[in-house]
């Protein structure tokens, strides 16, 4: 059991950092952590994160620690390359990755870091900042539960656990919930450009939508974003969801599983990237259909 006294480590301190900070800060916890972003720090500062300068620095203070990151690369060059974290983690300490990276590749950190005697688990969080804010996130770990004596942690910043044995399952069982998550926005996108374009009132479409069987989540985080046309502060990025696409196309194919739908989804999604809409929110899958 990690406990209350002990410091919290977060390097990533983003928008799923930051969501994760406050909920382990309004519990109790003493969080510290780094970001290269300096706008991020200042952020995260604000909430009450001991802000340090670097990331080993961080690895000397917290036995736990927190990864935010965006892909498995930017794990390997935090631990690896020019912040050589890895160089600074206690033995003994334990490492919660929630990054949506590909899965062998944690699967390979995991034993590297173990033969230092440090522990790495995917524990990759369903939802959006908000809902990890919220507190309504869902837990993907990469772990047997018995051996989890830092489920109170986790239990901190999500609503439910779900364990899948070993490192890599979590990343895996993430992807297939990410895909779900993706194509529900698209096909509320695909919805809502026909409407348009037949000069149908969106908000009342939208409302038709919400009110039957056709109903899904995305219609109220999602559908008044593509409704209004305004797609900032973004929750989610669409940038992010393009990187995780890809991973979902790598994971099918590994696996010998079709996904064509995924497939035309990449190419809209890759090309609003191009067009400059990746730091947006991504309900701005929408513009792939607008007028």
């Amino acid at each position: 059991m990690v406990a209350e006294s002990e410091p919290i480590g977060i390097v990533g301190l983003g928008l799923v950092g930051r969501a994760v900070a406050r909920r382990l800060l309004a519990a109790g916890y003493r969080v510290c952590g780094y970001d290269i972003d300096e706008t991020a720090c200042a952020a995260a500062r604000e909430t009450g994160v001991d802000i340090l300068p670097n990331a080993q620095a961080v690895a000397r203070q917290a036995r736990t620690i927190l990864l935010s990151l965006l892909t498995s690369e930017n794990r390997r060059d935090l631990m690896w390359g020019k912040q050589a974290m890895a160089d600074a983690l206690q033995i003994g300490a334990l490492i919660l990755d929630a990054i949506t990276g590909r899965p062998e590749d944690i699967e390979e950190d995991a034993q590297r870091l173990a033969k230092d005697g440090v522990k790495l688990v995917d524990v990759c969080l369903s939802g959006s900042s908000q809902v990890i804010g919220e507190g309504r996130a869902l837990a993907l770990v990469g772990d047997k539960e018995e051996n989890a004596d830092y489920a109170n942690l986790v239990q901190v910043f999500s609503k439910a656990q779900y364990y899948f044995g070993a490192p890599g399952q979590g990343n895996r069982v993430k992807l297939i919930v990410n895909l779900v998550f993706g194509l529900n926005r698209l096909v509320l996108a695909e919805a809502l450009g026909l409407a348009e374009h037949a000069g149908f009132d969106l908000g009342k479409i939208l409302e038709v939508l919400r009110a039957g069987e056709t109903y899904s989540t995305a219609m109220d985080t999602k559908g008044p974003k593509m409704v209004s046309g305004i797609y900032e502060p973004p929750v989610a990025r669409l940038a992010q969801h393009a990187k995780d696409v890809h991973l979902i196309l790598e994971f099918a194919r590994e696996v010998g599983a079709a996904t064509p739908v995924s497939e035309a989804h990449a190419n809209l999604i890759d090309a609003l990237v191009r067009d400059g809409w990746g730091d947006f929110d991504n309900a701005a899958i929408f513009e792939a259909y607008r007028p």
